[in-house]
């Protein structure tokens, strides 16, 4: 499902995630860390003016996330976006390949 107000890069990143998901049945560590360790490492992807939280709210629920996993996901990218750090434990040096525009 594409969610229109989300980037490219974003969208293809979270499909990623969700193909993922349903392989596994529920978004595992390895899920997580990489979610992280992109939001660290690409900070500019996950810009306010790039990815607003109720558009990547509906995207991480239409991969499979759970509420409370969409919600946990969607607090990272709030902590991103406020220049905070995440705490990043097992994935460290994850980056989609695919560059933001």
């Amino acid at each position: 499902m594409s969610t229109p107000e989300l980037p490219s890069d974003v969208e293809a990143f979270m499909d990623f995630i969700g193909q993922n998901i349903a392989l596994s049945g529920d978004l595992v560590w390895q899920e997580r860390g990489r979610l992280k360790s992109d939001m660290m490492l690409v900070r500019h992807r996950w810009a306010p003016d790039r990815v607003p939280l109720d558009a990547f709210r509906t995207k991480c629920e239409a991969v499979g996330m759970t509420p409370e996993e969409a919600a946990e996901v969607v607090d990272w990218v709030q902590r991103t976006q406020a220049g905070r750090r995440l705490q990043l434990r097992y994935i460290k040096d994850y980056r989609w390949p695919q560059e933001p525009v």
